[in-house]
């Protein structure tokens, strides 16, 4: 990432070195993925985590337990997301071949099952865009990030219970809108 290059080059000062080489870089992989997972645009992925870190080392002194550093750092991400999917409405597009793998038949070679799993993706796609953001960002750290819901609690900074409840929320949204699009994912065979 280009913004680690030029914080080495602008010569940081040796606190704000030790803070970042400490605290805030060894959760630099994890943070990405997240992000990644997110924007789904790798350029868009790191100009976030670029400006989560920015944010975190111009505020580091206000993070009072080093321990919780990481949770930190997405409350950070989380918020600054939050701010640009205001300004831009459509922009998170996640990949969903895994999800959509594992839904359908392994009969891959069958154009039939390609185009039914294209058709999947691009409902399950569609459904997760309508989704509030207060459900959308739990379900994708539980889910995609493989999250403990303690975790999500911490990150998020809310309730475990309220953690849990939005969960549960969103996959009945999701179910709900998947079934008004294609039928036949309701009916038992």
């Amino acid at each position: 990432m280009e913004f680690l290059l030029r914080f080495k080059e602008n010569n940081p000062t040796q606190t704000e070195e030790n803070n970042f080489t400490l605290h805030i870089y060894p959760h630099a992989r994890v943070i990405l993925g997240c992000a990644f997972k997110l924007c789904r645009d790798k350029d868009q992925a790191e100009d976030l985590v670029q400006e989560t870190f920015y944010y975190a080392l111009k505020n580091f002194h206000q993070l009072r337990d080093l321990t919780k550093c990481k949770y930190w750092l997405f409350s950070i991400l989380r918020n600054l997301f939050l701010k640009t999917v205001e300004r831009r409405k459509n922009w998170i597009e996640i990949e969903f071949d895994a999800v959509c793998e594992s839904l359908l038949d392994d009969n891959k070679m069958n154009p039939e099952h390609d185009f039914m799993q294209k058709e999947l993706k691009n409902n399950i796609q569609c459904s997760l865009d309508t989704l509030d953001e207060r459900l959308k960002f739990p379900i994708l750290l539980f889910y995609f990030e493989g999250r403990s819901y303690k975790e999500i609690s911490e990150i998020l900074n809310i309730p475990m219970g309220t953690v849990m409840s939005r969960i549960a929320r969103a996959k009945v949204y999701l179910k709900r809108e998947l079934i008004k699009k294609q039928p036949d994912l309701g009916q038992p065979e």
